[in-house]
């Protein structure tokens, strides 16, 4: 009788009825229950084996998966919620965070540049006496057009003034750069600058604390680049 027991419940047909450990893995559409209790009643039927808890397995296993397709109607016709879209469209992502860094090592904007620029020219000039410092980059005469053409002759003859301006100093202030001069001149030594610092002859640091753009200056003299 043990036997034939063992072999009426391991039978493949209705297998899953008792191994309850696999209903959360099978899919519940593609178990014909009717077909598997109806085949599992008429064999109990026939051989006369009457095993209550066994059955009882059995019929939870088989209200186990029915309450599966159930849920699996259900979850099938429920409607998308509209919050969800309504969420996503009117979400505010939040701009990027900038890093903290040294001072040294940031970037100068070119707006404060020119916030630096404006602030130069808006202060009086000082007539300190020094016609040199005045006069640098005075030769510019020319047109927009031609400035731009000569630009690398003008750029050498820039340094040379800036040279004179740093004198003994490697930092200055952007603002001693435009002391003295009217706008137009201001503002064709504020792009020779830019040149100059894109091609390395000058660095441009911006000193956060004390909210000021100083110049340092690196380019070497005509002697050591040719010694090089």
């Amino acid at each position: 009788m043990a036997d034939r027991v063992i072999t009426i419940w391991s039978d493949p047909r209705w297998r899953v009825l008792f191994d309850v450990t696999r209903l959360d893995r099978v899919k519940p559409w593609q178990i014909k229950l009717v077909e598997i209790l109806r085949a599992l009643m008429e064999e109990l039927g026939r051989i006369g084996i009457i095993d209550l808890s066994s059955c009882g397995v059995a019929a939870y296993s088989a209200a186990t998966i029915h309450r599966m397709k159930t849920e699996l109607l259900l979850k099938a016709d429920r409607p998308r919620p509209v919050e969800d879209d309504l969420k996503k469209r009117i979400m505010i992502v939040p701009p990027p965070i900038d890093l903290p860094c040294m001072p040294e090592f940031m970037v100068v904007a070119m707006g404060e540049l020119i916030q630096a620029l404006r602030e130069a020219l808006s202060r009086p000039s000082r007539n300190n006496g020094d016609g040199e410092e005045r006069a640098l980059l005075a030769v510019f005469d020319v047109e927009l057009d031609e400035f731009l053409v000569k630009l690398e002759e003008r750029l050498d003859e820039f340094l040379e003034g800036l040279r004179r301006i740093f004198g003994d100093k490697e930092i200055i202030d952007v603002r001693s750069i435009f002391e003295g001069v009217d706008r137009l001149e201001a503002a064709r030594r504020f792009i020779l600058l830019l040149f100059a610092a894109a091609r390395g002859d000058v660095e441009l640091i911006e000193d956060e604390e004390h909210r000021l753009i100083a110049v340092k200056w690196n380019a070497q003299p005509r002697g050591a680049e040719g010694e090089n």
